[in-house]
């Protein structure tokens, strides 16, 4: 259906009448009824225009851009169509009625009612007629009636569109029956004076709704991270608003931790959180923000649920505290989430053997013993946890303790005591001594904590003792030896009572803690009274201290001078040794007593994945008194592993620097002794490239002599894209020489590639001279250039939200708008493309002339009968015409000018008496130049000259450009101003003011001959009149186009300019009085399709009665016109008297 203002004409009003009842129906003064108010924040409303919808209803908009509805249909609208900002000085309410529940379910929120599809314009006629379906003065069939405020009774029928009315209608009825409600805080009714003036306004006001975007996120990523256990989709929270505690709505989460919702502008919100996600902590607080103008963006740090896990340290044998001589401090445990990929963390005992660790993500997490307290074995044991989302209460912690049982280092001791017979005779024959008693005393405690009994054969050992155990508690499971680690060392006594005849009594003896290995058996031998050892090797592990049990390792025994030295064995079988292997226990004992001296042992062969130590030196004493060595603890480095990353650039083999990879392990990687180096998938390493992009993860361990690793990027470098692929590296163990087992890993990274291709709209032809610039997501510039031939490509930007920005266009095309794109995680080129549209300048102008008052008697105007105006009579001679201009180009321009070429007064028959400037919209900084020709020309003063298009404030970079300067000179103007005086600078375009030329102060023989407004820059929309028909009729260009009486449009607060002229003595009947107008404007220097040029005359002629037309003429003093026939004109010149009165 068309929007055309043609109506129906009920059979009560005529044409003319209709247009009166319409104009007024857009009317909204407020009732002197006072209301309650509940703010006070002022805001300007106006008319947009007279051409809403079917009916021509006004469009109404508050000064934030948001939508606005008239309450009363009788008054007149807050301005004229795009006229001064109206606020109030009274304030406003809330409100939450009917009226309420209209607009805000009407449009902009909606453009469909009750099944009805409307346009925009529609759909907001539909509203207006709502609203005053409410408040009575319309009826859901259309009719309306009304009284003004002069007591006049108004009534018709809305006719043309029945659609909307039952649109209308539908809201109307679903308000009051209560099936569509008013949205809470959205709606205000503006009322009281307007500021400046005594009237009274009444606007119903939408606040406009914004989009605040709200992401949750962990207050805690290292522990969230990846965690599937931790999901933000399905947190909830309820919205308030802060004045009044007033519930809004609620939101959801989506799966990323994103929900909008739509509020109002500036206002001050909280969130109160109904549901916590999955693995988090549920907040009790309010939750503050407030929107701005565009809404804004709400981030929620959600607290993650954890773990504390307490950690209590017991002794196997006491099953609390330490043996005597130990401690449970310093056992280092690491624990490794499997959930949260690279989370490790170490936790150390303290003095009581207890460690906390707090903040441990939720779902499984292992925790090992990766280093043994003083005196202990490390616990070959893994304990796992998992602990879901559902388990979390409100406190937000999951609370474990684990009692870790650590097993004591323990030895053995075995003694032998005998002596000659004493017949010298090398036989070889020895007495043993039976029952003799050895006393073994802790030096910590100075404690005899257990004994030993020589047998038959002379013989004890604690190993022949069944359960024995030397510590506190019980023997436990497990332990190596009955005596266990004691820091200070043992003393070994024998007790005099307990020594055979004949037998003389051993000194006392001393086991220091070095000789103390586990598993170890310290052998003495007490010849009568005196003391020698069969040495113990012990084969330990450098790192861990701890005794490795592997069979296979050899030792030589060299003498002072490192000379082998051989023993014999004689059990199982008679046996020369030079050479002496562990066994399973990684122990040989030799077996032979050494007689005082030095001695060195060496190790000739090593077990994977072992290095060959060093020599180690060991001394026998030759004083008696003195303990013999009874253990040798030989500490082997064990080889490692080295990774070597090299990091190159894909296409070009550029080293890149600052990538960050995690080196984890495949498997569980366990050391020979048992003990734990690392989980499957734990972190043991992160190492960055450098400069030659090459990183390094060393000392790697090969476990019992394979291990397995995995490389994984977790930071790319700046630009380029992560490495999603896992690299696996094995390092395997090569020989006991072999220190170091070397890997070597090429990773290359890809990066972004985005081709931005600036185009015309058929999006096929590059645009070149265009200057582009990218910025990132927090504004920052990253590239500028001048467009080509070609797409303009940008490498290795990081993934994420940048904007192309148009700086300055080719001279011939607009200025595009911003382009927002998102670049993806791939190496494949991406393309962006910013369209130009060419420039099409082009300008109207419209003149229209009031006839001509000539002073002679007994003339009629119009001799020709062309013009259409109705007679009138006048005395001096005075006359008046009209100056419209628009700018029907696609874009703004630089320069906008109207040009009045005053004829009738360069040939002396008319003079300028005054000029009213026009009201306008879409100047762009509300500001015209006025400007004057004279003749004579006289003098310019060039000290008070103006610039409209360079003073205006708009931003084109072409103005300033050479090519642009030698178009139209330093002026950077088309039109030229020579001979041009200027009359007043910087006139308000948003009222008109009036100039006369008897301010002037000009000479009685200088004549104006052509007056100017400047304008500088205006945009598209820039118009002196915003009635679309008028700048369609036929007879716009009509050298006849009149009017009655150019004063008719003076009512309105928004007109063109209107220039009064007077007849002078030297006019001449049958003459004409001809003026011409024209508008000029451009862009970017002008030139094909840059500048646009338009021109409109109007004529007259006055002539004897009897020349008028057949059809009647009017013979008065001073006749001006002929009467209007068309009936479509006569419509639409009753629009054109009435626009005072239309809002």
């Amino acid at each position: 259906m068309s929007n055309a203002p043609t109506h129906s004409v009920h059979s009560a009003i005529t044409a003319r009448s209709l247009l009166l009842v319409l104009l007024l129906l857009i009317g909204c003064m407020t009732p002197d009824a006072a209301l309650a108010i509940d703010g006070n924040d002022s805001l300007g409303f106006r008319t947009i225009s007279n051409e809403c919808g079917p009916f021509g209803v006004g469009k109404y908009e508050a000064q934030d851009s948001s939508i606005a509805y008239c309450m009363n249909q009788e008054r007149f609208g807050p301005s004229t169509p795009g006229g001064p900002w109206l606020t109030y000085n009274q304030g406003w309410v809330w409100l939450e009625d009917e009226f309420a529940a209209v607009i805000c379910h009407g449009y902009p929120a909606a453009t469909s009612f009750g099944g009805h599809s409307l346009s925009s314009d529609r759909a907001r006629a539909a509203t207006q007629l709502a609203v005053w379906m409410l408040n009575g003065t319309t009826h859901t069939d259309g009719s309306f009636s009304y009284t003004t405020a002069q007591g006049i009774t108004k009534s018709g029928r809305f006719t043309g569109d029945n659609e909307v009315v039952a649109a209308a209608g539908w809201l109307y009825d679903s308000a009051k029956s209560g099936k569509i409600k008013a949205a809470p805080h959205r709606a205000r009714r503006y009322l009281g004076t307007v500021s400046g003036g005594s009237k009274r306004q009444d606007m119903l006001y939408v606040l406009p709704a914004v989009s605040v975007s709200f992401q949750k996120q962990s207050a805690n990523a290292a522990i969230t991270s990846k965690n599937e256990t931790y999901r933000l989709d399905g947190a909830k929270f309820d919205i308030y608003e802060c004045a009044g505690d007033k519930y809004i709505g609620s939101i959801q989460m989506d799966s990323n931790g994103n929900a909008r919702a739509t509020l109002l502008p500036n206002t001050e919100y909280y969130l109160v959180e109904t549901k916590a996600p999955a693995g988090y902590i549920p907040r009790s607080d309010r939750i503050a923000f407030s929107t701005g103008n565009d809404g804004g963006n709400v981030v929620i740090d959600e607290q993650p649920g954890t773990i504390t896990l307490r950690i209590a340290k017991v002794d196997a044998a006491t099953g609390a505290g330490p043996q005597v001589g130990a401690s449970l401090a310093g056992a280092e445990f690491t624990l490794v989430s499997q959930s949260t990929p690279s989370w490790t963390r170490s936790i150390t005992t303290d003095e009581n053997g207890q460690a906390t660790l707090t903040d441990i993500p939720l779902g499984t997490v292992t925790i090992y013993e990766s280093r043994a307290p003083e005196g202990y074995l490390s616990s070959k044991e893994t304990l796992s946890y998992t602990v879901g989302a559902e388990q979390l209460g409100d406190m937000g912690v999951i609370e474990l303790e684990s009692r870790i049982p650590n097993t004591p280092i323990a030895f053995d001791l075995e003694i032998s005591k005998f002596k000659d017979y004493g017949n010298n005779d090398g036989s070889g024959i020895e007495q043993p001594a039976v029952g003799v008693v050895f006393e073994v005393v802790s030096n910590t405690s100075q404690q005899v904590v257990g004994t030993l009994t020589t047998n038959i054969y002379g013989f004890a050992s604690t190993k022949e003792q069944a359960g024995a155990w030397f510590g506190k508690g019980e023997r436990p499971d497990g332990v190596h030896g009955a005596i266990p680690y004691d820091r200070a060392g043992y003393i070994v006594r024998e007790r005099a009572d307990t020594v055979p005849e004949g037998f003389k009594q051993a000194g006392e003896w001393v086991i220091t803690a070095e000789q103390i290995a586990d598993g170890a058996e310290l052998q003495y031998i007490v010849d009568n009274h005196a003391l020698s050892t069969h040495l113990q090797i012990v084969k330990c592990d450098a790192k861990t201290g701890s005794a490795v049990p592997l069979a296979g390792f050899t030792f030589q025994l060299l003498n002072a001078n490192r000379e082998p030295i051989s023993q014999t064995s004689w059990y199982p079988t008679h046996t020369v040794m030079n050479n002496f292997t562990t066994n399973e226990t990684g122990t040989v004992t030799l077996p032979e007593s050494l007689n005082p001296g030095t001695y060195y042992i060496r190790e000739t062969s090593a077990k994977e994945p072992y290095l060959i130590g060093g020599d180690l030196e060991i001394t026998i004493p030759a004083d008696k008194n003195l303990t013999p060595v009874a253990v040798a603890s030989f500490y082997d480095d064990a080889a490692t592993g080295k990774i070597e990353i090299v990091k190159n650039d894909t296409a070009h083999g550029h080293p890149l620097a600052n990538a960050v990879f995690d080196i984890r392990a495949i498997g569980d990687i366990v050391r020979p002794d048992g003990s734990i180096v690392a989980l499957d998938g734990e972190t043991v390493t992160t190492v960055t490239t450098d400069d030659h992009g090459i990183a390094r993860a060393e000392h790697l361990s090969l476990g019992r002599g394979t291990a397995t690793y995995e490389v994984v990027e977790v930071r790319a470098p700046d630009g380029y894209l992560l490495d999603q692929s896992s690299h696996t590296v094995s390092l395997s163990y090569t020989d006991h020489k072999t220190p170091v087992i070397e890997a070597h890993l090429d990773v290359s990274n890809d990066y972004t590639k985005v081709d931005i291709s600036k185009v015309d709209l058929g999006g096929k032809q590059e645009v070149e001279g265009a200057k582009l610039a990218l910025y990132g997501a927090d504004g920052a510039e990253i590239d500028t250039w001048i467009s080509s031939g070609k797409p303009h490509r940008v490498e290795h930007l990081s993934p994420g939200t940048y904007t192309l920005r148009e700086l300055m266009s080719p001279r011939i095309y607009d200025l595009a708008e911003d382009v927002t794109f998102e670049i993806k995680a791939t190496g494949e080129v991406q393309k962006v493309v910013m369209k130009d549209a060419p420039i099409e300048i082009k300008g109207r102008v419209d003149k229209r002339q009031e006839i001509a008052r000539p002073i002679e008697k007994k003339l009629v105007a119009n001799g020709d009968g062309k013009n259409r105006a109705a007679a009138q009579s006048d005395t001096d001679g005075s006359f008046s015409y009209t100056l419209d201009a628009k700018n029907d180009s696609n874009t703004w321009v630089d320069e906008f000018t109207i040009t009045d070429d005053i004829e009738c007064a360069k040939d002396g028959t008319a003079r300028l008496i005054a000029i009213e400037t026009p009201v306008v919209t879409g100047d762009v900084n509300g500001l015209c130049n006025v400007w004057y020709r004279t003749s004579p020309v006289g003098t310019i003063d060039t000290d008070t000259q103006a610039n409209a298009t360079l003073s205006d404030g708009h931003d084109n970079p072409w103005l300033t450009t050479d090519e642009v300067k030698k178009l139209l000179g330093d002026d950077v103007r088309m039109v030229d101003y020579k001979d041009w005086h200027l009359w007043k600078a910087d006139v308000p375009t948003t009222e008109s003011i009036t100039l006369e030329t008897k301010e002037l102060g000009l000479l009685s023989d200088t004549i104006i001959t052509g007056i100017r407004l400047e304008y500088g820059a205006v945009s598209a929309d820039f118009t002196t009149r915003d009635a679309a028909q008028s700048w369609t009729r036929e007879d716009l260009k009509d050298e006849h186009d009149d009017l009655d009486d150019a004063k008719a449009i003076l009512g309105s607060d928004k007109h063109g300019a209107v220039v009064h002229m007077q007849a002078t003595s030297s006019y001449t009947p049958q003459t004409a009085i001809a003026n011409s107008a024209r508008v000029d404007l451009c862009r970017n220097g002008g030139g094909d399709h840059l500048e646009s040029h338009d021109e409109d005359r109007v004529i007259q002629r006055c002539a004897l009665p009897q020349d008028l037309p057949a059809t009647g003429s009017v013979p008065i003093a001073a006749c001006l016109t002929a009467f209007m026939t068309s009936g479509a004109a006569a419509i639409w010149f009753a629009c054109l008297k009435l626009t005072s009165k239309r809002r």
